[in-house]
C-alpha cells in the first residue's frame, strides 16, 4: 500500500495561507499561534484545507468526518494574530489575502510515529537533517512524481491498521491509500498528496 504527504496548495485559485509560529511543537502545545500570510497566498478564500507552514490545517467540519473515520488524529485549536500591516492598515479591507468570512479551523496531527525500514532512502546533510530522497515534490502547483523504488519503507506488520501517522523524529503527517480516496471521494479542494514510499 503506497503512503503519502498530506499537504496543502500555496498559491492556488485563490486561497489564503496560514503562517504558523515558529516558537511551537504542535505535539506539545494546547493552542497554536497563526497569522493570515500574504507571502505567496493566492486570495482570501478559505479552503477544505489551508496551508500552514509544516503543520496541517483544516476546516473543523472537516476534522471532524476525518476523526469519524480515521481515530489517530489529535487536533489543536488556533489562536489568530494579527501582522504588523494588520495592525498598521488604514483600511483593512484593502488587504486581499485576509478572508472576509470567519469559518473554523483545526491543526491536526498524529501522535503516532513508527520508524521506517532499512532501505529507505534517507540521507543525512552536513548539518544532521534527514533528508527522504525520490518522493514526490509540489513545486508550485505541480507535483514532482516518486522516483521508483525509492522513498520511505514501513512494515505492514508494525504499521498495523493505522491510516495516520508520522516517521520518527520528522514532522512529516504521513496517511495511507485510504485517507487519500476517503478526501477525493468527499472531493475536499486545496489538498494535496504527495507519494512518500509503501507500506510493505
Amino acid at each position: 500500500m503506497k503512503i503519502y504527504n498530506i499537504t496543502s496548495y500555496i498559491g492556488k485559485d485563490g486561497f489564503a495561507i496560514l503562517r504558523p509560529s515558529n516558537k511551537q511543537n504542535i505535539k506539545e502545545v494546547d493552542v497554536l499561534d497563526v497569522w493570515w500570510d500574504d507571502w505567496c497566498s493566492g486570495g482570501d478564500k478559505i479552503g477544505d484545507f489551508v496551508s500552514c507552514g509544516a503543520i496541517n490545517v483544516c476546516k473543523t467540519a472537516v476534522f471532524e468526518t476525518l476523526i469519524e473515520n480515521f481515530e489517530e488524529l489529535k487536533n489543536i485549536d488556533l489562536r489568530y494574530n494579527k501582522t504588523e500591516k494588520e495592525l498598521n492598515a488604514k483600511n483593512i479591507k484593502h488587504l486581499k489575502w485576509l478572508p472576509k468570512e470567519t469559518i473554523p479551523l483545526t491543526a491536526f496531527f498524529s501522535p503516532i510515529s513508527f520508524d521506517c525500514l532499512p532501505q529507505s532512502t534517507i540521507v543525512r546533510s552536513e548539518r544532521g537533517i534527514e533528508e527522504i530522497i525520490g518522493v514526490a515534490e509540489l513545486r508550485g502547483n505541480l507535483i514532482i512524481p516518486r522516483e521508483q523504488g525509492k522513498g520511505l519503507f514501513f512494515s505492514s506488520d508494525v504499521i498495523g491498521d493505522f491510516d495516520f501517522f508520522t516517521l520518527i523524529n520528522s514532522g512529516f503527517l504521513l496517511c495511507t491509500e485510504r485517507v487519500k480516496q476517503f478526501c477525493e471521494n468527499n472531493n475536499y479542494e486545496n489538498v494535496a498528496f504527495l507519494e512518500m514510499g509503501e507500506i510493505i
